[in-house]
Order: C-alpha cells, then structure tokens, then sequence
C-alpha cells in the first residue's frame, strides 16, 4: 500500500515531499529533531545536522530531558547522531525529488515534518524479549522566495495591528456603555428617593 502522507495541503507545483518509513530511529531523539528543523531553509537545516553529528552543536530536548545533561546556550540537550545521519539522508531525498519536479533548490523551505512510531518486532538472541526501537519520519519542503516571504510579514503586521486597533475600539464602547448605563441607574434610584420623601 501507498505511504498515506499527514500533511494534506500538498501542491506539487511548489512543494516536494519524502519519507523514510520504519526505521531504526528513537522516536524520542526524531521528534525533538524535528521540532528543531520545521520552518527551517533546506540548506540550513543540513547544515546543522552535520554539526550535530560532528557533535559541534546538540539538539535541544524540550522533553524527555529528565536528568539530561545542559549544553552551552541550549540547556538540556543531546548528540543523536544516529538519528541525525537518518534525517540528513531523508533531507538529501527531499532536495533530488524537488530537483526532479523543477523546483529552484537553493530557495527551500522545510514546511512539515513529522515523526511517528513504526512497528516494533522483537530483538532475537541475547535480547529476545526487548522492542526495537523504529519509527516513520516525512518531510515536506516547499518554494518560497525572500520577496513573498517580506510581503506575508508585512500583511500579518498588518494584521495584527488591525486587530489590536479593533480590539481597543471594542473596549472603549463597552466602558461608555457601561458608563452611561451606570449613570442611568443611579438617576432612577434618586428619582424613586425624591418620590418616596414627598409621599411622606
């Protein structure tokens, strides 16, 4: 059966896609891995995993850091070099097939990744009784240039000082609202003083 792939907003106009399916891999060590290199460039994200398996610079483990060593500048951290040979192999994969479909290298992105767990088959031998440890990692990588991706940043700014301008707007009205029902209140209860005090 064909590799159903979890990231659906696929185009293939922009976009490249790659898999490595079932291998031996920490669960654990691929999923900090990919927190790590998700909207990432391409380039740079190989970059790093070759640092980190030269152990230049480690992966931060935002869980599964219990009684985890601190790396200089990251804190708890890791060297999973055999993790990171595996995901630089699937990243080199990743840039043939955007190679291949036409895409322009140099300008890409790494816009999914994600990492699940594999099926587990049992050790042989000494180890019998003991789960290997396997797992699926896919990649997804798309074309951006530098001046699309200014353009969005100016659109969300934009955005977003629209809504906080709205928002502001909002509140104001609530508090004149509640100002002016408040005040409203206040008349009636005098009124009914003044009409009880002339009844007496």
């Amino acid at each position: 059966m064909a590799y159903k792939y979890a990231f659906k907003d696929y185009n293939k106009e922009h976009m490249a896609r790659a898999v490595l399916e079932s291998v031996p891999m920490s669960y654990k060590s691929a999923t900090m891995i990919a927190r790590t290199i998700k909207n990432m460039e391409l380039k740079k994200a190989q970059e790093l995993l070759k640092h980190v398996i030269e152990k230049k610079k480690a992966i931060r483990f935002t869980r599964y850091n219990q009684e985890q060593a601190h790396r200089p500048n990251i804190g708890p951290g890791r060297y999973p070099i055999k993790a990171a040979r595996l995901i630089l192999k699937l990243l080199e994969e990743v840039e043939a097939n955007a190679q291949y479909l036409g895409l322009d290298t140099s300008s890409l992105t790494i816009i999914h990744v994600s990492a699940k767990k594999a099926s587990s088959p049992y050790h042989y031998g000494r180890r019998r009784g003991i789960e290997m440890k396997r797992s699926t990692i896919e990649v997804v990588v798309s074309e951006y240039k530098q001046e699309e991706k200014k353009k969005k940043g100016k659109k969300e700014r934009k955005d977003k000082e629209k809504g906080k301008e709205e928002k502001s707007s909002r509140e104001k009205e609530k508090k004149e609202t509640e100002k002016g029902t408040k005040h409203n209140t206040t008349k009636q209860d005098n009124q009914g003083n003044t009409k009880d005090k002339n009844k007496k």
